[in-house]
């Protein structure tokens, strides 16, 4: 944009003034009749952007409004079957806007986006305080079957229904940054930014998106303040009304207004950390910025190759390739790897391998990977936990873990059995027997091992058992029987 701005400057000092009023009158020549007026208005200079409705309009389209005026339109019928044929029992609405009250709204939103860039903050704020608040009223379509159970629609449920398109995040940046430099008043900004901060129209747009604060900025103390005293109001009234009713209506509404203001103390409880202790670990910033793009994916109504899942790839595999990991903190490896094997590997979110690459990366030491089999354990990863004891070397705690979770699967039964071989026999024995009648995919291990013990004790009953057995199940692969005794 400077650049561009730039190169315009330049021209006009280039264009002696006959040369400009000539371009200007040619545009004028070119444009449409409903352009007109406000092409004028702006050479006047009493508009200022061209395509937005001046002042007084926006003035008296909210007095409208907020007399009811102008209204939206609710219908409803039973809908028996669907255009298909298909057996439907359901109601349907619609809602209607006769007066496209909903395109004024869009066309004087972008004008405020407008006129900030052309750093008219005051204007736009006065504007933009007006219109967000805007309700308007549900009266009945003529041929509706029912009455809508709302009196009034805000911004965000015409934005729900899908009456007025609306980028929230756009527009909040937009009033936060106009009312940020439209006063001095530091009391009235934080004020003005708490409350639209707690709209229902904004309760999902991404905070750090919309405002950009630092430790050092004044309106940061003056905001957590605010929140934190609407904070206290808003569960003092909670209470209040659950003491007067158990079950009051609107209580959900309540608790979720209560839940986003905590999020929002949070959020800027931790603008001042992070700015404390940035160099503290590389280990801990970059899991920072994983856990940032794990909660917008958890935001998402569901994944499917969302950027964020590339660049959680991207960022792990960086950090295995810097290295330097044992020389991070024990502390802040233990928290990732906690929240990793806690979460699953966040395989719901299609980053399970990155995940389990750098929890199987993370530690530099024996003594820490033993560390994280404690972690895999209270997390309901036993099984995983004894598989690293055993690479460890802790065959005790891998054998200890393994008797008392048999199921099922070979593994366990053949780690077993090769840890007893040599400490007692009869218990290799006895979990090898075990397992040839519990197992289902491959016996043939543990009938090897059994048919060899009979062999070693001259036992030539149980031998000749055991072989039959072997040739009678499908689970064992009496090739390689054959090929060992044969």
């Amino acid at each position: 944009m400077d650049h561009f701005l730039d190169k315009i400057k330049n021209q006009l000092k280039l264009m002696a003034e006959d040369e400009k009023d000539a371009w200007i009158l040619s545009q004028a020549k070119i444009l449409p009749d409903w352009k007109q007026e406000d092409f004028y208005k702006s050479i006047c200079g009493t508009k200022k952007v061209i395509s937005m409705p001046e002042r007084s309009e926006i003035t008296a389209f909210c007095e409208k409004v907020r007399n009811g005026d102008l209204c939206v339109e609710y219908e409803t019928h039973y809908v028996e079957f669907d255009d298909y044929g298909h057996f439907h029992d359901d109601w349907e609405h619609d809602f209607y806007d006769p007066d496209h009250a909903m395109n004024f709204i869009s066309s004087v939103t972008k004008g405020c986006h407008d006129l900030i860039v052309l750093e008219e903050y005051e204007a736009a704020f006065e504007i933009l305080d007006d219109i967000i608040g805007l309700e308007f009223v549900i009266e009945d379509h003529p041929d509706t079957d029912d009455t809508c159970e709302d009196e009034f629609m805000d911004l965000d449920m015409a934005a729900h229904e899908g009456i007025l398109s609306l980028d929230r995040d756009h527009l909040l940046r937009d009033y936060i940054e106009s009312c940020r430099n439209s006063s001095k008043d530091l009391g009235h900004v934080a004020e003005k930014i708490a409350a639209v901060f707690e709209m229902k129209l904004f309760q999902d747009c991404k905070t750090s998106y919309c405002i950009t604060m630092t430790e050092k900025d004044p309106l940061l103390t003056e905001l957590k303040k605010k929140l934190e005293e609407d904070l206290k109001r808003k569960e003092r009234e909670a209470a209040e009304k659950s003491r007067q009713e158990k079950y009051y209506r609107g209580e959900f509404r309540d608790k979720e207004r209560i839940r986003h203001i905590h999020g929002l103390i949070e959020y800027f409880g931790k603008i001042g950390e992070q700015e404390k202790k940035p160099k503290e670990s590389f280990l801990r910033g970059t899991w920072s910025q994983i856990s940032g793009l794990i909660s917008e994916l958890m935001l998402e109504p569901y994944i499917d190759d969302q950027f964020q899942i590339e660049e959680i790839w991207n960022i792990v595999e960086a950090l295995l390739k810097r290295g330097g990991l044992e020389k991070e903190p024990w502390e802040v490896k233990q928290h990732i790897l906690e929240e990793i094997y806690e979460n699953d590997y966040y395989d719901y979110y299609g980053v399970c391998d990155p995940m389990r690459d750098l929890a199987n990366a993370i530690c530099s030491s024996k003594a820490e990977n033993l560390k994280r089999a404690e972690i895999m354990m209270k997390a309901g990863r036993g099984a995983e936990a004894a598989k690293l004891y055993r690479e460890l070397g802790e065959d005790d705690k891998c054998a200890e873990y393994f008797e008392k979770h048999l199921g099922k699967e070979e593994e366990p039964y053949q780690l077993l059995v090769d840890y007893y071989k040599e400490r007692s026999h009869e218990k290799a024995v006895e979990i090898a027997t075990q397992a040839i009648q519990k197992c289902q995919r491959d016996q043939t291990p543990f009938f090897l091992f059994l048919l060899q013990d009979a062999k070693d004790r001259g036992d030539e009953a149980a031998f000749k058992k055991l072989m039959q057995s072997a040739h009678r199940r499908r689970a064992v692969k009496s090739s390689e029987v054959d090929a060992r005794f044969f």
